[in-house]
């Protein structure tokens, strides 16, 4: 028999199983320095027990469809509800509730009491097998909840808690003559002439699934196969008692979770973060062209996984995800944060992928980008100050909640379909379309590019749209309802294609679909500011030739003969990294004259020039690793013809890396303090040029540049750039700035020109 044990990564508990032949009992914990506060039994007459909600964290008993997931395996690892959540799971399910009760950091999951099941609130995500903590291995690992039942019927027939108890508790436990009799008795399957009835046997329990349970007293008993039933078997688990000793197939077990437990095995907490999105992107990317290079005559052979192992790598990028986005140690306060601002983010292309590549997960990097505003609000006080302007600061909530807004599962176009399930017989799937050569590539082409393509295609934008917008009134509905109170604003955060997709819908028109968009419900609520990140509505807008206006008054209808378009928000910030191939300004749409002044250089979040330079030293060979993972996509795009072969020093000196890095620091951190040296010629705008942009955005500008960081020059940085917004802690500063901010449109507004 297999039973879990623990192991942990940072702020959090973890369970795995193993299989236990040593023997561990931990007593139960009753100290007065306990925090947690035991529910009462079902049976008043039965001694109290501290009960601990879990959930297991790397196996999920159901995924989203489209993942066409089939579990296979039981769970191994588990992870324990907070106090708080635990204790409230207890209360529900003792007072025979039906409705889900909600869990974890800012009540984003919630559990099905009836099903014991965990999954998320708002969005489409692996359900999760809970499990009340009552019975756990001496590891700390909770007992299935049919066996934890099973166990405390027979602690109510046995009632071990009226055991007298036996002084010599202490025995030998280099009884070697005893264990040795007892393992080969076992080991070589032989039944002891002696056998005897357990029915007979006042301390033993039939569970009645192939174990038997023998109790020690109130808290203490092993579990062990039913073919254990000789009166030595018997004697000799019940000689050593709950002592440590290597009996095999016998499993101590203890009844309540313990604080000795609890803060013994906190010791043993490693520091395992996540790699950064873009550093996961790089690898897994990179392996991928690395192996197209090998197929097509390139120096660099790179293994790729076995398909016959996806799904547990999958499965493993998820139990990471889980364990490592959210605040596992909640309480009531922080479950019940007071919410003024509500930011619904769309993903852009290639999220198909999301079922091949662990860097390709928008719930992910929207749960990053939530940890990475909530790190920089608690770093620095002036955010604090922004969103309590009273002086009251709760330096824990920023008064911010950003929520993922997922479309392309609902789009009905996809890339590696089967010829069975092509839903249209007329027409061949795009697999089939697929020559041979170059594979990797291809199903990235398929998996990516194609929903730019889907954009320009009327079918399948009506498709987005409707999906989208869908998407944003469901869960903008479902908020409300589990937050009665909020009364705050709403905005949308669009990454890439993403962005192109909110502008559009807020503009009511595109210039793929003829006329105004003809979708069947509008949004539910007014937006506040729509932030472009990575965006290339600029590029799009030009190619359609429309340019860019704030709307003329509320009832503003838009027209497909009009020479502009108009978003419906308050205000639009388009927000990009320099090194970003596909963000493009807006500025210069809305007039062309813009196109002279340099856009807006965001500040360091936390950070300026003296602590970015010295944070250089300490990234040592990270700066090499980086330059080899960028080579590799040189490799793939660029093939040097009769020259010899370059060292990775020698490519990387060509960019010019270091003085890319410190002057590139030292021009951002100039701007954003608004330096008046020679740093470019300055200028005033016009009154109607200044209305102009406040009509568009109360801060009189709309472009918006992040500033280049201790790794950021061309080499490294056009690889990454375009997926780096999520973690990037400027972009997270930005954003709560512009959100926090209750600042007065600019009587005058000074630009500095190229």
């Amino acid at each position: 028999m297999i039973y879990p044990s623990l192991r942990f990564t940072p702020n959090l508990q973890r369970v795995r199983f193993v299989r236990v032949t040593n023997v561990a009992v931990f007593a139960r914990f009753n100290s007065a320095k306990s925090q947690s506060n035991p529910l009462e039994s079902f049976n008043p007459n039965v001694p109290k027990a501290s009960i601990r909600w879990f959930y297991a964290s790397d196996v999920p008993i159901s995924k989203p469809e489209w993942f066409k997931y089939t579990k296979t395996k039981e769970p191994e690892s588990f992870l324990p509800f907070s106090e708080y959540d635990s204790n409230r799971l207890e209360r529900a399910l003792r007072n025979g509730t039906k409705k889900s009760v909600e869990v974890n950091e800012d009540k984003l999951f919630e559990v099905n009491i009836e099903k014991y099941e965990l999954s998320p609130v708002y969005w489409e995500g692996p359900v999760y097998e809970v499990r009340r903590g009552l019975w756990f291995t001496s590891d700390g690992n909770p007992l299935p909840n049919e066996v934890s039942k099973k166990l405390e019927q027979g602690y109510d027939s046995v009632k071990p808690y009226l055991f007298e108890q036996n002084g010599d508790k202490n025995k030998q436990k280099g009884n070697k003559d005893k264990i040795s009799k007892f393992n080969k008795l076992q080991a070589e399957k032989e039944r002891h002439e002696n056998k005897i009835d357990l029915s007979g046997q006042k301390d033993v329990y039939n569970l009645g699934n192939g174990e038997l349970v023998l109790y020690f007293n109130e808290n203490k008993a092993v579990m062990f196969p039913d073919s254990y039933d000789s009166g030595f078997q018997i004697d000799a688990i019940r000689y050593f008692g709950p002592n440590p000793v290597s009996l095999l197939g016998v499993n101590h077990i203890q009844r309540g979770y313990t604080e000795e437990l609890k803060e013994s095995l906190f010791d043993k907490l490693p520091n395992n973060p996540l790699p950064s999105i873009a550093d996961t992107f790089q690898q897994e990317f990179g392996n991928v062209l690395g192996k197209l290079n090998s197929e097509t005559g390139g120096p660099d052979k790179i293994e790729t996984k076995d398909d016959s192992v996806d799904n547990d790598a999958d499965d493993k990028h998820m139990q990471q995800y889980l364990e490592a986005d959210y605040d596992l140690d909640t309480s009531e306060s922080t479950s019940n944060r007071e919410i003024d601002h509500l930011v619904f983010c769309i993903h852009g292309i290639g999220q198909v992928l999301g079922s091949k590549y662990e860097s390709v997960n928008f719930t992910h990097n929207i749960n990053v980008l939530r940890n990475t505003m909530r790190k920089v609000y608690e770093d620095n006080n002036e955010y604090q100050k922004l969103a309590y302007p009273d002086g009251q600061v709760d330096g824990n909530n920023n008064r911010i909640q950003v929520l993922p807004i997922s479309w392309r599962h609902r789009v009905d176009f996809a890339p590696q379909r089967t010829q069975q399930e092509n839903k249209d017989s007329r027409l061949p799937t795009l697999s089939q379309l697929n020559v041979e050569g170059i594979q990797a590539l291809r199903n990235i082409v398929g998996d990516v590019v194609l929903d730019v393509l889907l954009y320009y295609e009327p079918k399948y934008l009506k498709q987005i749209f409707t999906s989208v917008i869908s998407e944003l009134n469901r869960v903008y509905k479902l908020y409300l309802e589990r937050n009665p109170n909020f009364k705050g604003k709403v905005h949308i955060l669009g990454h890439s294609l993403g962005s192109a997709i909110a502008f559009d819908i807020l503009s009511g028109q595109s210039g793929t679909i003829k006329g105004p968009i003809d979708v069947t419900k509008d949004l539910s609520f007014e937006v506040e500011n729509l932030f472009l990140a990575g965006s290339p509505v600029g590029m799009f807008k030009l190619l359609e030739g429309k340019n860019i206006e704030a709307r003329s008054s509320k009832d503003y209808e838009p027209s497909k003969d009009a020479p502009a378009v108009a978003p419906k928000c308050k205000n639009l910030y388009n927000v990009f990294h320099p090194c970003d191939p596909v963000a493009y300004r807006i500025e210069p749409l809305v007039s062309p004259k813009f196109g002279d002044f340099k856009p807006v250089p965001v500040k360091f979040a936390v950070k300026g020039f003296n602590s970015q330079i010295t944070e250089l030293a300490s990234y040592g060979d990270e700066i090499s690793e980086k330059i080899a993972a960028a080579v590799k996509w040189l490799n793939f795009t660029k093939k040097e013809k009769n020259t010899s072969p370059k060292s990775v020093e020698e490519k990387a000196s060509q960019e010019n890396a270091l003085g890319d890095i410190i002057s590139s620091i030292a021009f951002t951190e100039k701007e954003s303090d608004h330096s008046d040296g020679n740093d470019g010629e300055k200028r005033k705008l016009t009154p109607k040029e200044l209305s102009i942009l406040t009509s568009l955005n109360k801060t009189g500008r709309i472009d918006y540049s992040l500033p280049m960081g201790v790794l950021d020059f061309s080499l490294i940085s056009a690889v990454s750039a375009h997926i780096s917004y999520f973690e990037d802690e400027n972009t997270a500063g930005f954003i709560m700035n512009e959100l926090l901010s209750n600042r007065k449109p600019p009587k005058s507004e000074t630009v500095t020109l190229y």
